[in-house]
């Protein structure tokens, strides 16, 4: 039997800090970037190399970011792997497997693509984003 989850690429990296003005912001060349408002309340900006960083802040009090932010500072916040399965199926052997999910299961990512969020607790703690399909445009 293959993986539970066959990754095709990572698609970003997310690096969590409290605005798009912060210290690093500006370190990786991402400082006063215009931002997405996501419906968890956090703003999120790609830049980088093939748009594979993705800068996330708080967009209003009290989102995930700020207690992530408080709990372990700036930096890493996620990995989000590219699959090329339908999620909805996907979502289905993930939790048959026991691994929890993150919020209400399948979302839309910050470019409209469906995505998940793997709980840390089950994969080494790690926040793990599974992305469905190629980001448009690319």
């Amino acid at each position: 039997m293959g993986p539970l989850i066959e990754a095709v690429a990572v698609d970003h990296v997310g690096i969590a800090a409290p605005g798009p003005g912060s210290p690093l912001a500006e370190a990786l060349g991402a400082s006063g970037l215009g931002g997405i408002a996501m419906p968890s309340g956090v703003t999120v900006a790609r830049f980088g190399p093939g748009r594979g960083l993705e800068l996330v802040w708080p967009g209003r009090p009290d989102t995930p970011i700020d207690s992530f932010l408080a709990r372990r500072g700036r930096g890493l916040h996620h990995v989000a792997l590219r699959v090329d399965v339908d999620l909805a199926e996907l979502r289905g052997r993930i939790e048959e497997a026991g691994l929890a999910l993150v919020g209400s299961g399948i979302e839309r990512s910050s470019d409209g693509r469906p995505c998940l969020f793997l709980h840390p607790r089950g994969t080494g703690g790690v926040l793990v984003e599974l992305v469905q399909g190629a980001s448009p445009g690319g």
